[in-house]
Protein backbone atom coordinates (compact mmCIF):
# COMPACT_ATOMS: atom_id res chain seq x y z
CA UNK A 1 0.00 0.00 0.00
CA UNK A 2 2.80 2.36 0.90
CA UNK A 3 4.53 1.60 -2.37
CA UNK A 4 1.33 2.44 -4.24
CA UNK A 5 1.06 5.83 -2.42
CA UNK A 6 4.68 6.71 -3.24
CA UNK A 7 4.14 5.77 -6.87
CA UNK A 8 0.96 7.85 -6.95
CA UNK A 9 2.69 10.92 -5.49
CA UNK A 10 5.58 10.53 -7.91
CA UNK A 11 3.16 10.37 -10.80
CA UNK A 12 1.29 13.48 -9.61
CA UNK A 13 4.48 15.54 -9.06
CA UNK A 14 4.96 18.10 -11.85
CA UNK A 15 7.74 17.32 -14.27
CA UNK A 16 10.64 19.78 -14.43
CA UNK A 17 9.74 22.58 -16.77
CA UNK A 18 11.61 22.36 -20.03
CA UNK A 19 10.57 25.87 -20.96
CA UNK A 20 12.77 27.62 -18.36
CA UNK A 21 15.99 27.54 -20.44
CA UNK A 22 14.05 28.83 -23.42
CA UNK A 23 12.52 31.63 -21.32
CA UNK A 24 15.95 32.58 -20.00
CA UNK A 25 17.33 32.60 -23.55
CA UNK A 26 14.47 34.85 -24.69
CA UNK A 27 15.10 37.18 -21.74
CA UNK A 28 18.82 37.39 -22.58
CA UNK A 29 18.01 37.99 -26.23
CA UNK A 30 15.69 40.84 -25.28
CA UNK A 31 18.46 42.38 -23.18
CA UNK A 32 20.91 42.17 -26.07
CA UNK A 33 18.36 43.75 -28.42
CA UNK A 34 17.79 46.65 -26.02
CA UNK A 35 21.52 47.24 -25.47
CA UNK A 36 22.54 46.82 -29.12
CA UNK A 37 21.55 50.35 -30.28
CA UNK A 38 23.59 51.95 -27.49
CA UNK A 39 26.59 49.74 -28.30
CA UNK A 40 26.35 50.63 -31.99
CA UNK A 41 26.12 54.33 -31.17
CA UNK A 42 29.17 54.10 -28.88
CA UNK A 43 31.11 52.25 -31.57
CA UNK A 44 30.19 54.92 -34.07
CA UNK A 45 30.95 57.86 -31.79
CA UNK A 46 34.13 56.47 -30.18
CA UNK A 47 35.32 53.48 -32.17
CA UNK A 48 35.28 54.95 -35.67
CA UNK A 49 37.11 58.21 -34.80
CA UNK A 50 39.67 56.25 -32.78
CA UNK A 51 40.40 53.82 -35.62
CA UNK A 52 40.50 56.70 -38.10
CA UNK A 53 42.97 58.60 -35.91
CA UNK A 54 45.24 55.57 -35.62
CA UNK A 55 45.12 55.13 -39.40
CA UNK A 56 45.98 58.80 -39.88
CA UNK A 57 48.94 58.44 -37.53
CA UNK A 58 50.31 55.64 -39.70
CA UNK A 59 50.47 57.96 -42.69
CA UNK A 60 52.43 61.04 -43.68
CA UNK A 61 49.82 63.71 -44.25
CA UNK A 62 50.04 67.43 -43.62
CA UNK A 63 46.42 68.49 -44.15
CA UNK A 64 43.43 66.15 -44.01
CA UNK A 65 42.11 65.58 -47.50
CA UNK A 66 45.46 65.93 -49.26
CA UNK A 67 47.45 62.99 -50.70
CA UNK A 68 49.14 60.85 -48.06
CA UNK A 69 51.77 58.13 -47.88
CA UNK A 70 51.80 55.10 -45.58
CA UNK A 71 54.87 55.29 -43.34
CA UNK A 72 54.01 52.80 -40.59
CA UNK A 73 55.07 53.83 -37.11
CA UNK A 74 57.55 56.49 -38.25
CA UNK A 75 55.20 59.31 -37.23
CA UNK A 76 54.66 57.80 -33.78
CA UNK A 77 58.42 57.42 -33.33
CA UNK A 78 58.95 61.03 -34.39
CA UNK A 79 56.38 62.33 -31.91
CA UNK A 80 57.61 60.17 -29.03
CA UNK A 81 61.18 61.28 -29.78
CA UNK A 82 60.19 64.95 -29.71
CA UNK A 83 61.26 66.62 -26.48
CA UNK A 84 58.55 69.27 -26.94
CA UNK A 85 55.88 66.59 -26.66
CA UNK A 86 57.23 65.26 -23.37
CA UNK A 87 57.62 68.78 -22.00
CA UNK A 88 53.96 69.36 -22.82
CA UNK A 89 53.10 66.13 -20.99
CA UNK A 90 55.03 67.38 -17.95
CA UNK A 91 53.11 70.66 -18.05
CA UNK A 92 49.89 68.65 -18.26
CA UNK A 93 50.93 66.93 -15.03
CA UNK A 94 51.52 70.28 -13.32
CA UNK A 95 48.24 71.55 -14.72
CA UNK A 96 46.39 68.51 -13.36
CA UNK A 97 47.90 68.67 -9.88
CA UNK A 98 47.33 72.41 -9.61
CA UNK A 99 43.72 72.22 -10.75
CA UNK A 100 42.85 69.27 -8.51
CA UNK A 101 44.43 70.85 -5.44
CA UNK A 102 42.95 74.30 -5.95
CA UNK A 103 39.50 73.20 -7.07
CA UNK A 104 39.22 70.65 -4.26
CA UNK A 105 40.21 73.22 -1.65
CA UNK A 106 37.80 75.86 -2.97
CA UNK A 107 35.01 73.31 -3.42
CA UNK A 108 35.32 71.88 0.10
CA UNK A 109 35.47 75.33 1.67
CA UNK A 110 32.40 76.44 -0.26
CA UNK A 111 30.49 73.21 0.43
CA UNK A 112 31.16 73.48 4.17
CA UNK A 113 30.05 77.12 4.06
CA UNK A 114 26.82 76.07 2.38
CA UNK A 115 26.19 73.59 5.20
CA UNK A 116 26.00 76.43 7.72
CA UNK A 117 23.09 78.76 8.35
CA UNK A 118 23.35 82.52 8.23
CA UNK A 119 23.93 85.42 5.86
CA UNK A 120 27.17 84.09 4.35
CA UNK A 121 25.60 80.74 3.58
CA UNK A 122 22.56 82.30 1.92
CA UNK A 123 24.79 84.59 -0.13
CA UNK A 124 26.95 81.66 -1.22
CA UNK A 125 23.89 79.66 -2.30
CA UNK A 126 22.82 82.59 -4.46
CA UNK A 127 26.14 83.28 -6.21
CA UNK A 128 28.00 79.97 -6.09
CA UNK A 129 27.18 78.92 -9.65
CA UNK A 130 27.94 82.28 -11.27
CA UNK A 131 31.55 81.49 -12.34
CA UNK A 132 30.45 78.12 -13.71
CA UNK A 133 27.68 79.48 -15.97
CA UNK A 134 29.92 82.11 -17.59
CA UNK A 135 31.05 80.95 -21.07
CA UNK A 136 34.72 80.06 -21.38
CA UNK A 137 35.32 82.81 -23.95
CA UNK A 138 33.88 85.41 -21.57
CA UNK A 139 36.02 84.06 -18.71
CA UNK A 140 39.15 84.42 -20.84
CA UNK A 141 38.31 88.00 -21.84
CA UNK A 142 37.35 89.03 -18.29
CA UNK A 143 40.60 87.80 -16.77
CA UNK A 144 42.70 89.28 -19.56
CA UNK A 145 41.07 92.64 -18.90
CA UNK A 146 41.50 92.43 -15.14
CA UNK A 147 45.20 91.51 -15.43
CA UNK A 148 46.10 93.93 -18.24
CA UNK A 149 49.26 95.85 -17.37
CA UNK A 150 47.75 99.21 -18.43
CA UNK A 151 44.19 99.22 -17.10
CA UNK A 152 43.66 95.90 -15.29
CA UNK A 153 42.01 96.28 -11.90
CA UNK A 154 44.03 93.44 -10.38
CA UNK A 155 47.41 94.71 -11.57
CA UNK A 156 46.55 98.26 -10.47
CA UNK A 157 45.54 97.04 -7.01
CA UNK A 158 48.73 95.01 -6.65
CA UNK A 159 50.79 97.98 -7.80
CA UNK A 160 49.04 100.16 -5.21
CA UNK A 161 50.15 97.84 -2.40
CA UNK A 162 53.70 97.64 -3.74
CA UNK A 163 53.53 94.43 -5.81
CA UNK A 164 54.56 94.99 -9.41
CA UNK A 165 54.07 91.61 -11.07
CA UNK A 166 53.20 92.80 -14.57
CA UNK A 167 50.90 90.66 -16.67
CA UNK A 168 50.75 87.14 -15.17
CA UNK A 169 49.81 85.62 -18.53
CA UNK A 170 52.70 87.35 -20.32
CA UNK A 171 55.44 85.85 -18.16
CA UNK A 172 56.76 82.35 -18.80
CA UNK A 173 57.23 81.87 -15.07
CA UNK A 174 53.64 82.66 -14.07
CA UNK A 175 51.50 81.88 -17.14
CA UNK A 176 50.67 78.27 -16.29
CA UNK A 177 49.98 79.07 -12.62
CA UNK A 178 47.73 81.99 -13.58
CA UNK A 179 45.82 79.82 -16.06
CA UNK A 180 45.43 77.14 -13.38
CA UNK A 181 43.87 79.69 -11.03
CA UNK A 182 41.49 80.99 -13.71
CA UNK A 183 40.39 77.50 -14.73
CA UNK A 184 39.89 76.48 -11.09
CA UNK A 185 37.84 79.62 -10.45
CA UNK A 186 35.70 78.75 -13.47
CA UNK A 187 35.00 75.11 -12.59
CA UNK A 188 35.14 74.75 -8.80
CA UNK A 189 31.42 75.60 -8.32
CA UNK A 190 30.46 72.32 -9.98
CA UNK A 191 32.66 70.36 -7.58
CA UNK A 192 31.30 72.40 -4.66
CA UNK A 193 27.71 71.50 -5.54
CA UNK A 194 28.61 67.80 -5.82
CA UNK A 195 30.49 67.80 -2.51
CA UNK A 196 27.67 69.72 -0.84
CA UNK A 197 25.24 67.05 -1.97
CA UNK A 198 27.60 64.33 -0.74
CA UNK A 199 27.83 65.93 2.70
CA UNK A 200 24.05 65.81 2.96
CA UNK A 201 24.17 62.01 2.56
CA UNK A 202 26.02 61.64 5.88
CA UNK A 203 23.47 60.58 8.55
CA UNK A 204 23.22 63.14 11.34
CA UNK A 205 22.87 60.30 13.87
CA UNK A 206 26.40 59.11 13.09
CA UNK A 207 27.82 62.62 13.45
CA UNK A 208 26.00 63.10 16.75
CA UNK A 209 27.27 59.74 18.02
CA UNK A 210 30.84 60.73 17.17
CA UNK A 211 30.47 64.00 19.10
CA UNK A 212 29.04 62.16 22.10
CA UNK A 213 32.04 59.82 22.01
CA UNK A 214 34.32 62.85 22.33
CA UNK A 215 35.49 63.30 18.73
CA UNK A 216 36.34 66.87 17.80
CA UNK A 217 35.32 68.51 14.51
CA UNK A 218 38.46 67.42 12.64
CA UNK A 219 38.27 63.82 13.87
CA UNK A 220 34.58 63.64 12.97
CA UNK A 221 35.24 65.00 9.50
CA UNK A 222 38.27 62.80 8.76
CA UNK A 223 37.15 59.51 10.32
CA UNK A 224 33.37 59.68 9.87
CA UNK A 225 32.43 62.03 7.04
CA UNK A 226 35.27 61.28 4.62
CA UNK A 227 34.80 57.48 4.51
CA UNK A 228 31.09 57.94 3.78
CA UNK A 229 31.56 60.40 0.91
CA UNK A 230 34.71 58.72 -0.42
CA UNK A 231 32.96 56.96 -3.36
CA UNK A 232 31.52 60.27 -4.55
CA UNK A 233 34.90 61.99 -4.21
CA UNK A 234 36.49 59.13 -6.16
CA UNK A 235 34.11 59.60 -9.09
CA UNK A 236 34.45 63.38 -8.93
CA UNK A 237 38.25 63.15 -8.92
CA UNK A 238 38.29 60.79 -11.90
CA UNK A 239 35.94 62.88 -14.02
CA UNK A 240 37.66 66.11 -12.98
CA UNK A 241 41.11 64.74 -13.85
CA UNK A 242 40.08 63.60 -17.32
CA UNK A 243 38.23 66.85 -17.87
CA UNK A 244 41.22 68.98 -16.86
CA UNK A 245 43.64 67.01 -19.02
CA UNK A 246 41.47 67.55 -22.12
CA UNK A 247 41.09 71.32 -21.80
CA UNK A 248 42.29 73.37 -24.76
CA UNK A 249 40.02 76.41 -24.96
CA UNK A 250 40.77 77.92 -21.54
CA UNK A 251 44.49 77.91 -22.33
CA UNK A 252 44.43 78.75 -26.02
CA UNK A 253 42.06 81.70 -25.69
CA UNK A 254 44.35 83.43 -23.18
CA UNK A 255 47.94 82.53 -24.10
CA UNK A 256 47.76 80.23 -27.16
CA UNK A 257 50.21 78.02 -25.28
CA UNK A 258 52.77 80.77 -24.73
CA UNK A 259 54.81 82.62 -23.89
CA UNK A 260 57.63 80.43 -25.22
CA UNK A 261 55.43 77.31 -24.87
CA UNK A 262 55.24 77.88 -21.11
CA UNK A 263 51.54 76.93 -21.05
CA UNK A 264 51.55 74.36 -23.85
CA UNK A 265 49.99 71.22 -22.41
CA UNK A 266 49.61 67.97 -24.35
CA UNK A 267 46.20 68.87 -25.87
CA UNK A 268 47.47 72.32 -26.86
CA UNK A 269 50.57 70.69 -28.39
CA UNK A 270 48.28 68.47 -30.47
CA UNK A 271 46.16 71.46 -31.50
CA UNK A 272 49.26 73.35 -32.64
CA UNK A 273 50.43 70.37 -34.69
CA UNK A 274 47.06 70.10 -36.43
CA UNK A 275 46.07 73.72 -37.05
CA UNK A 276 49.26 75.79 -36.81
CA UNK A 277 52.00 73.51 -38.14
CA UNK A 278 49.57 71.64 -40.44
CA UNK A 279 50.95 68.25 -39.45
CA UNK A 280 47.79 66.18 -39.31
CA UNK A 281 49.59 62.85 -38.98
CA UNK A 282 51.76 64.09 -36.10
CA UNK A 283 48.68 65.52 -34.39
CA UNK A 284 46.97 62.13 -34.72
CA UNK A 285 50.01 60.33 -33.31
CA UNK A 286 50.19 62.80 -30.42
CA UNK A 287 46.48 62.22 -29.75
CA UNK A 288 46.91 58.45 -29.57
CA UNK A 289 49.95 58.82 -27.31
CA UNK A 290 47.95 61.13 -25.04
CA UNK A 291 45.06 58.66 -24.93
CA UNK A 292 47.47 55.90 -23.92
CA UNK A 293 48.86 58.08 -21.12
CA UNK A 294 45.32 58.90 -19.94
CA UNK A 295 44.45 55.20 -19.90
CA UNK A 296 47.55 54.57 -17.77
CA UNK A 297 46.53 57.40 -15.44
CA UNK A 298 43.04 55.93 -15.04
CA UNK A 299 44.52 52.51 -14.26
CA UNK A 300 46.84 53.95 -11.60
CA UNK A 301 44.01 56.08 -10.20
CA UNK A 302 41.77 53.04 -9.80
CA UNK A 303 44.57 51.12 -8.11
CA UNK A 304 45.47 53.86 -5.64
CA UNK A 305 42.27 55.81 -5.01
CA UNK A 306 39.43 53.33 -5.47
CA UNK A 307 37.37 53.04 -2.26
CA UNK A 308 37.94 49.76 -0.43
CA UNK A 309 35.04 47.67 0.81
CA UNK A 310 36.62 47.43 4.25
CA UNK A 311 37.18 51.15 4.53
Amino acid sequence: MADENVASLAAEAPAPSRSRPAAAARSNLLGYVLVAPLVLIMLGVIGFPLVNTIALGLQDQRVIGTPSEFVGFETFVAVLSDGAFWRSVARSGLWLVGNLALQTGLAFATALLLMRSGLWSRTARTWILLPWVIPTVAVAVIWQWMTNTNYGIITKFLAAVGIDMGGPFASAGTALAALTFVNSWHWFPLAAVVIHGALHTVPTEILEAARIDGANAWQTFWHVTMPIIQPILFALGLVGSLWALNIVDSIYLVTEGGPADASTTAPVFTYHKAFSAFRASEAAAASIATIALLALLVYVYFKLARPRDDA
